[in-house]
């Protein structure tokens, strides 16, 4: 084989053509990750813990019984977990959070707790002015109102009538803010046990920028440490 590499530097450089830079071969083993609706699908759940199927099916624009098969290929690998929450299964990445976590980020994974969670970020509101700020009927609101409230990531304070972000939610951001160097970590192996040899090559605040492993040449991808919801309340 090496005979054959020298031949074929020697060819190029005879008949002028530059000759080919040296790459390591990949290792055996097929990726998982390789396929780029896989890729999606891995990086979007990253981005959004506790996303439910049918969600992720609208959000990334993949018929549904196409991205159940990817999902369930990716399962298999050990790249996504999958538990059910309620009425759907809350899709995860491996060691991304524990049950009670998961649990609340599949909550704020729904756009209406999501809306109701940034409008409290910036001040305390009543009923309804959350209600006017998301021209939503205060009644449509209260099914929302009332969970995010048991689970504690909105609170009241019983002298008035204003909601603001809980301590909940308040722990659910430190937790991940202050674990970014173990969730980098973490991300890598998953990425080095799929064989895709993973190197970061740039940050962007919460964002990495990771070389990984393709069929024929090496790919960028961009992965999101912290979820959407979270670096939203963090900043």
């Amino acid at each position: 084989m090496a005979g054959k590499a020298s031949l074929g530097s020697a060819f190029r450089r005879a008949v002028g053509e530059p000759v080919l830079p040296h790459g390591d071969p990949r290792p055996p083993g097929v990726s998982v990750l390789l396929n780029e609706r896989r890729r999606r699908v891995f990086l979007t759940v990253l981005d959004r813990p506790g996303i439910h199927l049918r969600e992720l099916s609208r959000s990334l624009d993949v018929p549904l019984q196409s991205l159940s098969w990817h999902v369930e290929i990716l399962k298999r690998a050990g790249l996504v977990h999958s538990l059910r929450i309620g009425k759907f299964a809350a899709l995860s990445v491996p060691g991304q959070a524990e049950l009670e976590t998961l649990r609340d980020l599949a909550l704020l994974d729904i756009v209406k707790n999501a809306a109701i969670i940034k409008v409290l970020k910036s001040r305390a509101r009543s009923r309804s002015q959350v209600s006017g700020d998301l021209r939503i009927y205060p009644q449509a609101l209260d099914p929302s109102l009332r969970v995010l409230f048991t689970r504690g990531l909105i609170t009241r304070d019983p002298t008035r009538i204003e909601f603001e972000i809980g301590p909940r939610m308040r722990e659910i951001v430190d937790e991940f803010i202050g674990s970014i160097a173990e969730r980098e970590a973490a991300l890598l192996d998953l990425l080095s046990r799929d064989g895709l040899q993973p190197a970061i090559t740039g940050r962007d605040g919460m964002k990495l920028e990771i070389e990984v492993n393709g069929t024929r040449k090496r790919l960028r991808i961009h992965a999101q440490i912290v979820p959407h919801v979270i670096r939203v309340l963090a900043k």
